[in-house]
């Protein structure tokens, strides 16, 4: 027979028994939770930067900061009121000479705007592909904008770290000339806004893979009005 317990112990027993059972229910969801949050995480970091690929995109990779609009830095005043006239108060008494203060350090200028982009052409040439022209229509949208319309653009054309260098230069300068030919051609953007020079293989975008295609590339920067 049984040893008899009293109520409240074997109450005990039994809320023990049922709290032993959750844990045992509960620990491989949680330990699937844990795996699933680590997965997503792991996901976002290795996620890939998305290339520019609207006029929007554009717009706001080359909008320079947008000053206020009288040209002037914003300051805070002081509003004073006009209650009766007072005696006025003695003069403070003049503060000590303070030790000469060092120089402000230099402000370090900012970068200009820039984006780099893929443009895709045919094997060893400058002529524009179908897929090159999509890309390059919504440039010349928002080259054209009201954003960027009073801005000149510098056009650097980039190729990858195979084959001879000098041939990769002058093929880079060609590139670059057809990407703004195209661009005064179809949207009638002013020649003297753009200007088109050639890099080669002299800056990698990733020089650890000189054949990787993210080298072939054109990047247009903002050169102020």
């Amino acid at each position: 027979m049984l040893p008899a317990f009293p109520e409240s112990e074997t109450a005990g027993v039994r809320m023990e028994g049922l709290r032993m059972g959750t844990v045992r229910v509960l620990r491989p969801v949680f330990a699937g939770l844990a795996l699933l949050l680590a997965c997503g995480s792991l996901a976002a970091a290795t996620e890939p930067t998305v290339a520019p690929t609207t006029t929007e995109d554009f717009i706001r990779a080359l909008r320079p900061d947008t000053p206020p609009a009288d040209g002037k830095p914003r300051t805070r005043g002081l509003a004073l009121g006009t209650g009766a006239a007072a005696e006025p108060a003695a003069p403070p008494p003049a503060p000590a000479s303070p030790a000469a203060a060092p120089a402000p350090a230099a402000a370090k200028p900012k970068a200009a705007p820039r984006i780099s982009f893929q443009v895709e052409f045919a094997f060893n040439s400058a002529e524009l592909t179908p897929k090159a022209t999509g890309i390059l229509d919504e440039l010349g949208r928002a080259l054209t904008s009201p954003e960027l319309a009073a801005y000149r653009f510098q056009l650097t054309g980039h190729t990858d770290g195979v084959g001879n260098p000098d041939y990769n230069l002058a093929l880079s300068k060609r590139r670059a000339a057809s990407v703004r030919d195209y661009l005064t051609r179809s949207f009638g953007v002013s020649p003297g806004r753009l200007v088109a020079i050639g890099r080669g293989a002299q800056q990698l975008l990733d020089p650890a893979n000189p054949a990787s295609d993210a080298n072939r590339r054109v990047e247009i920067v903002n050169l102020g009005s």
